[in-house]
């Protein structure tokens, strides 16, 4: 199989992926890595963005930053922004998602609250974000969702 960026090249592009400390997200940033781009690496699992840092940076050398922002909360979302202003990524990622199995009837507000701001408030921030610093200019918003949302687990009913 060829490398990735014999097909599609990224060089000289910026993008950021949220939740890509484990998973789909670290898949996700890996082959964007191979694809020649530098990163914005954003959970809130420090250690392992950390990890995967030394990994992309050792294997495609591409530049990693890594970002730890607890995506439930607006302010640092914001401030995640503000640091990366003037230099704001090409592609954006919105894979970061959180679901706790547990019973429908189990499902407290907090749990609510937490579920959604970071499956959906951090999605639309994070979009605002994007399209108002690189209003103009282009860019790629790619947001991953999960087969949850029309078809729920059995225990989430």
């Amino acid at each position: 199989m060829k490398p990735l960026v014999e097909l599609i090249s990224l060089k000289g592009k910026k993008s950021l992926v949220t939740g890509s400390a484990s998973g789909i997200g670290r898949a996700i940033a890996v082959r964007l890595a191979e694809a020649g781009s530098d990163l914005y690496l954003v959970d809130i699992d420090e250690g392992s963005l950390r990890e995967l840092r030394e990994e992309i940076r050792g294997s495609y050398g591409v530049d990693a930053e890594v970002f730890r922002v607890d995506l439930s909360r607006k302010e640092e979302i914001d401030r995640l922004w503000s640091i990366i202003e003037g230099r704001e990524p090409d592609v954006l990622v919105n894979n970061a998602g959180i679901y706790v199995f547990r019973d429908f009837l189990e499902v407290d507000e907090e749990l609510l609250e937490r579920t959604l701001s970071v499956n959906l408030k951090a999605v639309f921030w994070m979009c605002q974000h994007m399209i108002k610093q690189r209003q103009g200019r282009g860019g790629v918003i790619i947001n991953v969702g999960s087969i949850e949302a029309i078809l729920p687990f059995a225990r989430g009913l």
